[in-house]
Formats: structure tokens, sequence, C-alpha cells
């Protein structure tokens, strides 16, 4: 598995629409490609143990980690209803570490299908992934286990 960091300042680095940013974004981008990589290598890119909230696959972990960081910025601002988000952004250039070109090949495509998305679709994609699907609100997701059985089916 990859260091989270290197996950978050490589999407934060060439993700196409920097003012879209958001923790919440960022977060559910790293659980698509949590999800995607479980399908695709039985293993998830990152460690990071999903929950299942009101927000839908939440985690504390990478507000925790860009909050506490000083390669990234968060910056609080509105979103177009009016309501309060913070923006991460890298404060230097940064070179992710620990990616491998395959990581770095799931990461471009999970920023090249959500690029394109308003709000409201990037959260109906998230939301018909098949762990949220089948899953309780307040239920940990476990997203290898997931694909599994789905690839098994």
């Amino acid at each position: 598995m990859t260091n989270l960091k290197d996950v978050i300042g490589y999407i934060c680095a060439n993700y196409p629409h920097k003012d879209e940013l958001s923790d919440a974004r960022i977060t559910k981008m790293i659980y698509l490609a949590d999800w995607k990589s479980a399908l695709d290598r039985s293993t998830q890119i990152t460690a990071i143990n999903w929950k299942f909230n009101h927000y839908g696959p939440y985690v504390d972990d990478i507000k925790n980690l860009t909050s506490s960081d000083s390669d990234f910025e968060v910056h609080a601002t509105s979103n177009i209803f009016g309501g309060y988000k913070k923006l991460i952004s890298l404060r230097n250039n940064f070179t992710p570490e620990s990616l491998q070109a395959e990581d770095k090949a799931l990461l471009n495509h999970v920023i090249e299908t959500t690029s394109s998305l308003t709000w409201d679709g990037f959260i109906k994609l998230v939301y018909s992934t098949l762990p949220v699907v089948v899953s309780e609100r307040g239920s940990q997701l476990n997203l290898v286990e997931t694909a599994q059985k789905y690839k098994s089916a």
C-alpha cells in the first residue's frame, strides 16, 4: 500500500480544477481509488479503514493529515451553495515517493473520471459503488471483501 500523503499530494498536483479540491472531494476520490484498486488488484491503494456515515464513505485520516502536514495548505472558503468547505492545496512542489506507475495510472483514472462531474454527479458516482449500495450507514466498508464477492458472483 502506498503512503496516504503521496496519494493526496498526487491528486492535488494533478487534478485540473484546483478550486474543487475540498477535503470532502479528496476523501471520496481516495475512496474511489481504493475501490478501483480492490476490484483490479484485490488490495486497496491506501490502508484506510473506510466507514459509511451520513456523508457516505468517510474517514478523518485525510483531514487530519492535510491539516497537520506542512506540505499542504488548508483554506476555508464557501461552496456554490454558500456553505463552508475546506480547500486543500500543495504548498510546494511535491514528489510522491511511494507511488508506482500502476498507482499513478489508477489515480489518473479516478481524476479523469471525476474531473468533469459536478458535485451532484460526483456524489451519485460515489453512492452508486457496490460497497455503499450493499452496506448500512454506520458500518465499516470492507472494500477488498466486497470486491472479491462481486468478482466471484
